[in-house]
Formats: structure tokens, C-alpha cells, sequence
């Protein structure tokens, strides 16, 4: 059992180790606070940067999920289609891929370059959609479009979110 000495940070946390901890917790309130001058829910004010706190503390913990649905489903619920929701997009991640760089290790394990560089990679092909589907909802009229249509894109998005996820597994149990 590991006593508790009050201290924030762990001794001998990285550098690093502790700006990735700082993005996992300051990237969704940024993204939060980009709705500014509307003020979003008290609960969801006081909620992210909790469980974004949470996230940084354990970032291979589910408790991640709750900053970025909390962000992404208070702009989603208000309509926000402007250059704004692409920042999101951006901040959101950039808080996701702090929390993978923070899972490979204790924060007293140095943070790989390499790994940084492939992640980096991957995010920003994660982000190459983005731009073409903030196109794509600016275009389509919200009075002509049928009310079925943001489900199936929904659940058309998910369906292949999880192919994809299925593909690219690494076939460890084979």
C-alpha cells in the first residue's frame, strides 16, 4: 500500500510526463470555453475539467471519455457549425493523444520521441475527415434535410468506426 505524501506530482515525473498531464486536463476546458460568451450547463462547467483531471491522473482509464463526449455533446446539442467546432476537433485530440503518449508508462519513464512522432502521425491523419465533414454539415439545409438523416450518419459513422477498429487490431490472440 502506497502512502499518500500530499504531493502533486510523483518524484521523479518527467518533464514531459507532467505537460502531457497539463494537456489531457487543459484541452477540453479550452475547447469548453471556446463557446464563450454562451456559458454551457453548470454541470457540464464543473464536470469536465473534473473528469479531466480524473483522465490525467489514470489516462489508460475509461473516466477519458467523459471530457471529450461532455465538449463534443454540448456543441453537437447547439448546433455550432462555425470554424469554432474544427478547434474543437483539434483541442479534443490533442488532449486524447496526451492521454495515449501518458498510458505507454509511469510518468518517471522518459516520453520515446519516436512514439511521439507516430502518434503525432496518426493524428493528424485521425484529423484529415474533419475539414471534409464540417464541409459537408455547412452545406446541407437543415430545413430540407429529413430528420432521419443525422441518426444514420450516426450510426453509419460508429458502424465503421468499429470496422475500422476491428481491422486494425494487432493480432496479438492469433
Amino acid at each position: 500500500m502506497m502512502a499518500t505524501t500530499g504531493r502533486l506530482v510523483a518524484p521523479g515525473t518527467t518533464r514531459p510526463a507532467i505537460a502531457l498531464r497539463a494537456l489531457v486536463i487543459a484541452l477540453p476546458c479550452l475547447a469548453l470555453a471556446l463557446a464563450i460568451p454562451q456559458v454551457p450547463h453548470w454541470f457540464v462547467l464543473v464536470s469536465v475539467p473534473l473528469s479531466a483531471a480524473a483522465w490525467a491522473r489514470t489516462p489508460d482509464h475509461a473516466v477519458g471519455i467523459v471530457p471529450l463526449v461532455l465538449v463534443a455533446g454540448w456543441w453537437a446539442a447547439h448546433g455550432v457549425v462555425d470554424w469554432r467546432v474544427l478547434v474543437v476537433a483539434v483541442l479534443l485530440l490533442g488532449a486524447h493523444l496526451s492521454a495515449v503518449l501518458l498510458s505507454y508508462g509511469p510518468g518517471t519513464l522518459p516520453v520515446d520521441p519516436r512514439l511521439v512522432r507516430l502518434w503525432l502521425r496518426r493524428a493528424l491523419l485521425a484529423l484529415v475527415p474533419a475539414p471534409v465533414a464540417w464541409l459537408s454539415v455547412r452545406g446541407i439545409d437543415p430545413a430540407l434535410a429529413p430528420s432521419w438523416l443525422w441518426l444514420a450518419a450516426a450510426s453509419a459513422t460508429a458502424a465503421l468506426l468499429l470496422a475500422t477498429a476491428r481491422l486494425t487490431r494487432s493480432g496479438s490472440s492469433s
